[in-house]
């Protein structure tokens, strides 16, 4: 393994975890049989030269100290840099533990929240060790079907982040629809229902990486019903810290895809032309590129399809229009020029019927009676405004946009 493939383990904070701590004897013996470098970071993370010769770093639970401002510095300029940042908590989080982790999480985009997650059903033997049997697709949940997380905080994901374009964050573990939390609200310790919470975040975080839960236990040798034997909690430390290093990345995993003739073709072309080494480099690029903007992306074929529903919308809007003013058409041509007839009338009130879905009756006399009657409107009407219609105004009416309601209304009116 290589020189620079090392893990710093910090000591200088009071921290919980500690190679010669036989509490965590199992975790020690995997880190030396997994081939790591250990180095002990006992000064503080005062020198980023210094920081610089690690290849991940880890820092466990501090107790009973704070960071300081320019460790906090460093430490985020050492992932901006390429480095790798294990981050562990512990029931109650900085609360509990007297310390400010969360100073330094809330520049990758987190905290961890005062609180021990429990759950009502899926635990062993006690409820502050849920059993998560619900993973996100990750290389570091690859191979894992059950975990336990004893005496853990929740992570929380912050609204914003200051820099979208170079921090991403996922949230890779929550807890089930059962649990509940013992929150401390400043005041008091509070108890309520907390269903599917954050429990494990991984971040890109410019050209570095960081993993961070509030589960110290995950670590220890001192029960293997909730430790780092426990079902695959063990593996899942294996995948963070390869992750964070590299290594799972650099490896790569095999993966038969079937490309689209033309998109194979076009591939064949952008390699060779730009020389690039092989057809996985350009696809796993144009992956990464997809699953970086994948929200901004999806959002414009989004946009894409919406402007396409209108522009059908608005076409089918036309067409029926057109459909409407033929048939507004059909009717002005009922309207007699010279003299005008019941049966004209009869005509014209029918073909509106069938123009608007209303049913009108109608009782006339032209030649005796000075009065129209149409009776679903309970209206009477004059024929003295008969010769207005006859000289185009309801088309124009119809024309200038109003709709064919208007057109009846209009009608009506003329009539009275």
């Amino acid at each position: 393994m290589s020189e620079k493939a090392i893990i710093g383990l910090d000591y200088s904070h009071n921290n919980f975890l500690t190679l010669e701590a036989s509490s965590f004897a199992e975790f020690t013996q995997f880190l030396f049989n997994s081939g790591y470098k250990i180095g002990k970071i006992e000064s503080g993370f005062n020198s980023l030269p210094d920081l610089g010769k690690y290849k991940t770093i880890i820092l466990s639970t501090p107790r009973n100290t704070n960071l300081k401002e320019k460790e906090i510095e460093n430490l985020v300029e050492y992932v901006k840099n390429g480095g790798g940042l294990l981050i562990t908590s512990s029931t109650g989080g900085d609360y509990s533990n007297s310390t400010n982790l969360n100073i330094l999480t809330r520049n990758f985009g987190f905290e961890f929240l005062p609180n021990e997650i429990n759950d009502s059903v899926s635990y062993v033997h006690l409820q502050k060790r849920p059993i998560l049997t619900t993973f996100k697709a990750h290389v570091i949940t690859e191979g894992i079907n059950k975990l336990v997380f004893s005496s853990s905080c929740s992570t929380k994901i912050l609204d914003f982040l200051e820099d979208g374009e170079n921090i991403k964050i996922e949230s890779l573990l929550t807890s089930g629809l059962n649990s509940w939390h013992r929150l401390f609200d400043g005041e008091e310790w509070l108890e309520e229902d907390l269903p599917k919470t954050d429990l494990l975040v991984a971040v890109d975080y410019y050209d570095g990486k960081v993993v961070a839960f509030g589960n110290i236990s995950i670590f220890s040798s001192l029960a293997r019903e909730y430790g780092f034997s426990a079902f695959d909690n063990d593996i899942l430390i294996a995948n963070i810290l390869n992750w964070l290093m590299g290594s799972i990345e650099s490896e790569g995993k095999p993966v038969t895809v079937e490309l689209n003739l033309d998109l194979f073709y076009w591939m064949e072309g952008i390699v060779k032309e730009n020389k690039w080494d092989n057809f996985s480099d350009l696809i796993n690029i144009s992956l990464k590129y997809f699953k970086d903007h994948y929200e901004e992306i999806m959002a414009e074929v989004e946009q894409k399809k919406l402007d396409k529903l209108e522009r059908r919308k608005e076409y089918e809007e036309a067409e029926k229009k057109e459909i409407i003013e033929k048939k507004e058409e059909e009717v002005f041509e009922k309207v007699p020029i010279q003299e005008r007839k019941k049966e004209d009338l009869e005509e014209i009130m029918k073909s509106l019927e069938e123009l608007t879905g209303e049913h009108y009756e109608i009782s006339i006399d032209l030649d005796g009676q000075d009065e129209i009657k149409i009776a679903n409107s309970s209206l009477s009407y004059t024929t003295e405004d008969v010769k207005e219609f006859e000289q185009g105004n309801a088309k124009n009416a119809i024309w200038h946009g109003k709709a064919t309601k208007a057109f009846v209304e209009w009608l009506v009116k003329k009539y009275q």
